[in-house]
């Protein structure tokens, strides 16, 4: 399953797939021969290839402790968010905003937010503080007024 959804040719599909897979071919590859290297254990000193690789080995053998207590420990918080926040969705949409309530938020008339909405192209203006001082329309040939000012 994909999260991100966007359409694609079959001939890039077919390439995503076929990397995909050859990444996989070659993860398991990498972690099957640390594997054995360290199932093969010691090797007599006289061969030089296992003594070289066994560091390595180890190495490998560290890294997979450290992913298998990494992943206990995202498992243990999953289950314990599952438990806690059994009962509740939070993940529920906005109810919708009236107008009336929306130019009230932003300090301007039902009238005045018509015309933001029909509005092509408009300059907003701030104070220091971040609030919206002046709307301007100058840029906007259809517009009904050239600015808005805003209270205070």
């Amino acid at each position: 399953m994909m999260i991100v959804k966007t359409p694609r040719s079959t001939l890039v599909a077919a390439l995503d797939c076929l990397l995909t897979a050859l990444a996989w071919a070659a993860f398991c590859f990498l972690f099957a021969s640390g594997v054995q290297s360290l199932l093969v254990g010691p090797a007599p000193a006289a061969d030089p290839v296992v003594s070289r690789l066994l560091p390595d080995a180890q190495a490998l053998l560290a890294y997979t402790l450290v992913a298998a207590w990494i992943g206990l420990l995202l498992a243990a918080w999953a289950c314990y968010n599952a438990v806690r926040f059994s009962g509740i969705d939070r993940r529920k949409p906005l109810g919708d905003t009236l107008p009336a309530e929306m130019a009230s938020h932003f300090g301007i008339s039902p009238m005045q937010l018509q015309v933001l909405r029909s509005s092509r192209t408009i300059l907003f203006h701030h104070t220091d503080e971040g609030r919206i001082s002046m709307i301007d329309f100058a840029h906007d040939a259809d517009a009904v007024c050239d600015s808005i000012q805003m209270k205070q």
